[in-house]
């Protein structure tokens, strides 16, 4: 038997054993004097404590008996050394938005809250390179940059933590330009499940490095990055948009269009859109279909993409000109928008695709419009952002194995909280669209991990190719032998 074999017989425990009263009585007496004199404490019932745990899908809630506010990366090493010694399960926490039902596995744990690691700045050896802490809000990211003349590759959502995206791969607005976030990675700071910390990548524990682009919430927690910026210019920093809003018979022709689009020999790195199954009984009392266009850089979409949308008798049409600091408000994913309102009910089922089935869209129509009224506001996203530069990108480069696929799309159910009669009603109708979205397809499930459902496959999250798999259960065994991050899309070994 080798040592590391050895060691990990030894020390494996159970980590979701409770947190005993006595442990709990004296965590401030305990952990306090290890932790930097910024640091706090907060127990269940306290308004630091309530703020901290605050989630995005009320149905998902770590069990968490307490959580500490960490006011730097030595705490973050001294709060994961005192878990272990006490055989507690740990979870770092920035925005709060991972919805996946794993997330509820933890019981009795310790929380560790990063928002107090925020911050954004310019490297003083390279201004093409920014320094982010691991707590920083996307929105924060996108604001900040803008002041100083600079953007770079974000996610689509402004109150999502910016670093646990980019660990899933990291889809947005700019990936047709600049790749993937996580294409964007120059180093990081990690703490390992150890307590360790070190510097990752391409140099050092390039493995790492490796891993945490597409599956890196399996292997650490993530203090600090160096990332890629870029100078703000007129053609990158505003969007011409327009809305178009049809009835349900339309939706065959819309996303023919969209497949048109896709199929094209040149494919436009401006063009990009959202599309949407909703209810909105103010337009019609069948659900409806809305396609929000983006084209980037200019003051008007170009006629050869509004025309053929036009030529369909929109129900509206609302246009309008907004600059990157705002364009996450277009989908309601600003701070003070509807998706970013907390402790209510929400998942999503996600599918990664090559091309819009328009018949199993057909079918998923259909099953909105058999939903109860408690559902009212969920949503079918059809994200079609452009991938231009995310294509260029050898597949094997990273972690992330659903670069070759160009669409996102999920349905995002919303509904009251603390009803479980809702909860499974709300399973159920998900995974029925889950897999009529890939009726037809000949495709297995492949989801993004960052919309994870928490039911999917390590294949579905992480690809089918064994030689991915076989590399990333490698470095989970060496890295995190005793899955301490396996909370979130674990790779298990």
């Amino acid at each position: 038997m080798d040592i590391s074999t050895f060691l990990k017989n030894i020390l494996s425990v159970t980590f979701t054993s409770n947190i005993t009263t006595s442990i709990a009585t004296n965590f401030t007496y305990d952990l306090q004097p290890l932790l930097s004199s910024s640091a706090e404490i907060y127990y269940p019932g306290s308004e630091g404590y309530i703020n901290a745990t605050t989630r995005w899908n009320a149905y998902t809630k770590p069990g968490l008996d307490v959580v500490v506010k960490v006011a730097c990366e030595e705490d973050v090493q001294e709060t994961i050394r005192y878990a272990n010694s006490h055989s507690v399960p740990f979870l770092a926490i920035s925005g709060g938005h991972a919805a996946s039902s794993t997330l509820s596995e933890i019981e009795s744990g310790i929380g560790i809250y990063l928002r107090s690691l925020s911050g954004v700045s310019i490297s003083p050896a390279n201004e093409s390179q920014a320094l982010i802490l691991g707590g920083t809000l996307s929105g924060e990211v996108i604001s900040e940059l803008w002041d100083l003349g600079k953007h770079t590759a974000t996610g689509a959502c402004d109150c999502v933590g910016f670093i646990s995206p980019m660990l899933g791969g990291g889809h947005g607005w700019l990936e047709g330009r600049y790749g993937l976030m996580a294409d964007n990675l120059i180093s990081a700071r990690v703490v390992l499940a150890n307590g360790t910390a070190v510097t990752v990548d391409n140099t050092q524990h390039s493995d790492l490095f490796w891993g945490l682009r597409g599956a890196g919430h399996n292997f650490g927690i993530v203090t600090s990055i160096y990332y890629q910026i870029y100078d703000r210019t007129p053609e990158v920093d505003s969007f011409a948009t327009a809305t178009f809003t049809f009835t349900q018979d339309k939706l065959e022709e819309v996303f023919s269009i969209a497949n048109q689009w896709l199929a094209a020999k040149y494919r436009p790195v401006e063009l990009m859109y959202m599309g949407l199954i909703a209810l909105d009984p103010t337009v019609d009392s069948k659900p409806i279909v809305q396609f929000q266009l983006r084209w980037q850089g200019a003051d008007n979409i170009p006629d050869e993409y509004t025309a053929p949308l036009n030529a369909l008798n929109p129900v509206s049409v609302n246009q309008s000109h907004i600059s990157l600091l705002n364009i996450n408000a277009l989908t309601g994913a600003s701070p003070s928008g509807p998706a970013c309102v907390d402790e209510i009910g929400r998942q999503l089922f996600p599918t990664v695709l090559d091309s819009w089935n328009v018949a199993s869209l057909r079918a998923v129509l259909d099953i909105f419009s058999t939903f109860p009224a408690s559902f009212n506001n969920s949503l079918m996203f059809l994200e079609g952002f452009a991938t231009n530069r995310a294509l260029e990108i050898p597949s094997d480069s990273t972690a992330y194995a659903l670069r070759s696929k160009q669409l996102l799309a999920a349905p995002l159910f919303t509904y009251p909280p603390n009803d479980e009669t809702l909860q499974r009603d709300m399973i159920k109708l998900g995974k029925q669209i889950r897999n009529v979205m890939l009726n037809g397809t000949g495709e297995k499930l492949h989801a993004y991990v960052n919309y994870a459902t928490g039911d999917e496959s390590q294949e579905a999250l992480y690809g089918y190719e064994p030689w991915r798999l076989d590399r990333l259960r490698k470095l989970k065994r060496e890295y995190d032998p005793l899955g301490r991050f396996n909370f979130f899309g674990p790779i298990v070994v």
